[in-house]
């Protein structure tokens, strides 16, 4: 049978460095690798790492098994020692792993829906209400014409008009609106609850007897002519309690801690780290372009 230690450097491979281990003082070392020492530390998180599995831990928690696990660490050392000579460490996707795992250890662990506290979600809730308790809204383009023979017209041409097609809409209210304010924003008129007091109540009424986007009303009498209504979008009303909404705002409290927790780091990181930025060099260079066919003299510049 195959001694288990060959299968170790797969779970141990992330314990060393590609650069030198020492140990700490009257820290007992049991082997060396080049210039990593391995220490008794080290092999009894490796066996702790069994607990895990009943069968390996009565296997290696053995007295004569501590030569094998120790071979094991051995042997992933050196492994992993020949992969950072050869260069994998410094494989992008390496680098990103490393920093994935980094991050997760000292930022996301420290971090989760349980830490949240419950004062912390009620302000969220309460300051975020219009989330979590919002009527139902409607938004819709508005076309005014002062003629109702020509009202008639215009409304047969909207809905005659592609279903969907919002630049042909905005080019009939271009066109035949007579109202100065709404065309100059293509007659949308915003989302709209049925309070809305910024709207004659008829036309807003229209707009929420319509049932499907891009309906389009009958012309509506007001008094500064007759509007034709066209319904571009509908939302359904949104009523969740705070007990409803709690393990969604945990979320998003959680990942908002997470990032803070994260910046704070990278900034000191970068703060303690000698970073060298050549502006000159960077000016010079020119990046090639994607593959699209198209051609540039000048350089590429990051955004």
């Amino acid at each position: 049978m195959r001694p288990f230690y060959f299968c170790l450097p797969l779970t141990l491979t992330l314990t060393f460095g590609c650069h030198h281990r020492s140990p700490g003082d009257g820290t007992v070392v049991l082997a060396r690798v080049g210039d990593s020492a391995i220490t008794a530390h080290d092999l009894e998180a490796q066996v702790a790492f069994f607990g895990h599995s009943k069968y390996l831990m009565d296997h290696y928690s053995k007295p004569e098994k501590k030569k094998e696990v120790l071979q094991g660490l051995v042997q992933a050392e050196a492994l992993y020692q020949e992969a950072c000579r050869l260069g994998y460490d410094r494989d992008p996707a390496v680098k990103r792993d490393v920093v994935n795992r980094m991050l997760q250890k000292e930022v996301d662990a420290q971090v989760n829906a349980q830490s949240i506290k419950d004062a912390d979600v009620e302000k969220y809730y309460q300051d975020h209400l219009k989330d979590f308790v919002r009527p139902e809204q409607v938004r819709f383009t508005q076309i005014v014409v002062k003629d109702r023979s020509k009202a008639l017209k215009v409304a047969e041409a909207a809905k005659a008009l592609p279903k969907g097609s919002v630049v042909a809409l905005k080019a009939l209210v271009t066109n035949d609106s007579e109202d100065e304010a709404s065309r100059a924003h293509g007659g949308d008129a915003g989302l709209v609850d049925r309070n809305t007091s910024s709207l004659p109540k008829p036309v807003v009424d229209a707009a929420f007897a319509l049932t499907q986007v891009y309906d389009v009303s009958e012309p509506i009498r007001t008094e500064s002519g007759y509007v034709i209504v066209v319904l571009t979008q509908k939302l359904p009303g949104v009523s969740r309690s705070l007990a409803e909404a709690k393990s969604d705002i945990q979320s998003r409290l959680t990942y908002e801690n997470r990032q803070q927790i994260r910046n704070t780091l990278i900034a000191d990181i970068r703060t303690r780290s000698k970073i060298e930025i050549d502006e000159g060099q960077l000016a010079k260079l020119t990046l090639p372009l994607p593959a699209s066919g198209q051609s540039s003299s000048a350089p590429a510049k990051r955004p």
